[in-house]
């Protein structure tokens, strides 16, 4: 009987051979993602938004960052230009490439179009300034991007407003149940898209405020992911808590976000 076929030793391998192996193997694809972030005076939380960002290249992410700007009157423009290194002449925060722009003026809709036109990633990422990413985020839209069956859906974080006061954990309460039963995110948990996908749903819609319902009104049931990492929201949860639950509630009997602009955030 012939002996059983035995793997050749590593000891008898040549280097020859490992180098000849090693150009054989393909690189893992990298993804790319530009992050997208509507600022208006957000000086004081912008920093702390773009920080988690740097950890991207690391996880194998080409990543670019576009700010786009409506007219801000209180430094975020000069943290936004540090932020990008322009003042030093070199790569922007953590050696990530940002973008600047300005839209004075503009809706938060409309900036976030002009962000994703601007954008070199073939997934973009929009992003609140007032929120920012846990640890993990990366590796989660990583795995999320390279399964086929996501590339015509979307996916947002799970909402966690900072502090422990009763209406930063009914905030929390209200996010999981929107998202669960009724599918129609809030906007500050971030929302991840592929580029194709979004031009094939005719983009983001020129509103002020409700941008986010009506993308997710368009994706349509079912088709948006919930991650499990969580994103940090700096906000007053009682300020637009009432406010955000009677734009939702007229939104879903169908009032046309139009109508809505002036509810909410």
């Amino acid at each position: 009987m012939d002996p059983p076929h035995l793997p050749r030793p590593r000891a008898l391998r040549s280097r020859e051979d490992d180098v000849e192996a090693a150009t054989d193997r393909p690189a893992p694809k990298r993804l790319s993602l530009s992050v997208v972030i509507p600022t208006l005076n957000d000086a004081d939380r912008l920093a702390q938004c773009l920080e988690p960002l740097a950890s991207a290249t690391r996880r194998g992410i080409d990543l670019d960052v576009v700010l786009v700007d409506g007219g801000s009157t209180d430094g975020t423009l000069a943290i936004a230009e540090r932020v990008a290194g322009r003042e030093s002449g070199e790569q922007g925060v953590g050696g990530l490439a940002v973008q600047v722009l300005v839209a004075e003026g503009a809706g938060r809709g409309a900036r976030l179009q002009a962000g994703a036109r601007a954008a070199a990633g073939e997934w973009l990422l929009f992003l609140r300034p007032e929120s920012w990413l846990d640890r993990g985020w990366d590796a989660t839209i990583v795995v999320f991007a390279s399964e086929e069956r996501n590339r015509d859906r979307a996916a947002v974080f799970d909402l966690a407003p900072l502090g422990r006061t009763e209406d930063a954990v009914r905030g929390r309460r209200i996010a999981r149940w929107r998202n669960r039963w009724l599918g129609l995110p809030d906007a500050r948990q971030g929302f991840l898209i592929r580029r194709r996908h979004l031009s094939h749903l005719g983009g983001v819609p020129d509103l002020r405020s409700g941008e986010s319902l009506v993308l997710a009104r368009r994706m349509g049931t079912g088709r948006i992911a919930l991650f499990d990492v969580a994103v940090r929201v700096d906000t007053d949860a009682q300020r637009s808590l009432w406010a955000n639950a009677v734009k939702l509630f007229l939104f879903s009997l169908r009032i046309p976000a139009r109508w809505l602009q002036g509810f909410g955030d």
